[in-house]
């Protein structure tokens, strides 16, 4: 299958493959017929991926590395994989047996059945934990709920068909909150004061990337010195603070070349560098080639 060149991963990207094992009659919400091997879509995943809305992703065989942002993550049978918008998504590697089920939705195809707090939470915790390794019945009673989606989506001309499904994806966010919130119990209580301010600098990171990248800004937001707080994520991360800042603006960077046709210079504007020469400036010093010498690698 010849790829194609898309700036984000969309459900709009995902409706134009009719021939894929997905549902997509709405511009809102697609969700898989039966498992997928990711390798059918026209996107290639081995270059990183903005994702233009929430995902949640259920491994029914196989296993993958997974990068989500700057953090790596196992994913194998019985794990689900939250997404939120925005995110920037990578597979690093993949069994050849690796099967998904998946839904793909935006906040307005739920904003009606009042939603929006539980999501808050859900985008809160999955800045802290992106996968859920779950046991056999948890796994089976979300893919059950999935399953339920798939037999409404397929009933034809039947009153109140939108409606279910909505239900369905609202029971289906609540299933999850209770897995992240067992999950978070046994967490947060070994989780110490240093760890705390490591994971809430990378929810800082990834709001903040575009506009952000010195280390007093991200000090203050925590209401640290950014002596102290430097010290902090050094010592519980092994990297440096702005190391870190690099990172994510660079994993965006090649996100955007690798899967867009946008110029190096609507990329520096969408990425807030001064102009074009400064970005080229900033990625070759960083990556060891230019920004299009990476797009043509």
């Amino acid at each position: 299958m010849k790829k194609e060149d898309y700036g984000k991963i969309s459900i709009e990207h995902f409706a134009r493959q009719l021939h894929v094992n997905v549902i997509a009659e709405t511009k809102d919400f697609i969700v898989s017929k039966s498992p997928n091997d990711l390798r059918e879509h026209a996107f290639d995943l081995d270059h990183p991926h903005i994702l233009d809305g929430i995902a949640f992703v259920f491994c029914v065989k196989g296993n993958a590395k997974v990068r989500i942002n700057l953090t790596e993550h196992h994913v194998c049978q019985n794990t689900v994989l939250i997404a939120v918008p925005n995110s920037i998504v990578q597979i690093l590697e993949q069994s050849d047996d690796l099967k998904v089920e998946f839904l793909f939705f935006t906040f307005d195809f739920i904003s009606n059945i009042r939603l929006s707090t539980q999501l808050g939470y859900i985008v809160k915790a999955v800045e802290e934990q992106a996968c859920l390794h779950l046991n056999d019945d948890s796994f089976g009673n979300l893919l059950d709920v999935h399953k339920l989606i798939v037999k409404q989506y397929q009933k034809q001309h039947v009153a109140y068909r939108e409606e279910v499904i909505k239900n369905l994806l609202y029971a289906l966010i609540y299933q999850i909150l209770q897995l992240y919130a067992s999950s978070m119990d046994s967490t947060t209580k070994a989780q110490n004061r240093n760890e705390d301010i490591h994971m809430r600098f990378m929810a800082l990171l990834f709001e903040n990337y575009r506009t952000e990248r010195s280390v007093r800004f991200y000090a203050d937001k925590l209401f640290l010195t950014p002596k102290h707080f430097a010290k902090v994520i050094k010592e519980t991360s092994g990297k440096p603070v702005l190391e870190w800042i690099d990172e994510m603006v660079i994993m965006a960077a090649k996100a955007l070349l690798k899967s867009s046709d946008m110029t190096v210079g609507q990329i520096a504007f969408e990425l807030e560098f001064a102009n074009a020469s400064f970005f080229g400036s900033y990625f070759r010093k960083r990556v060891g080639m230019t920004p299009l010498q990476y797009r043509e690698k």
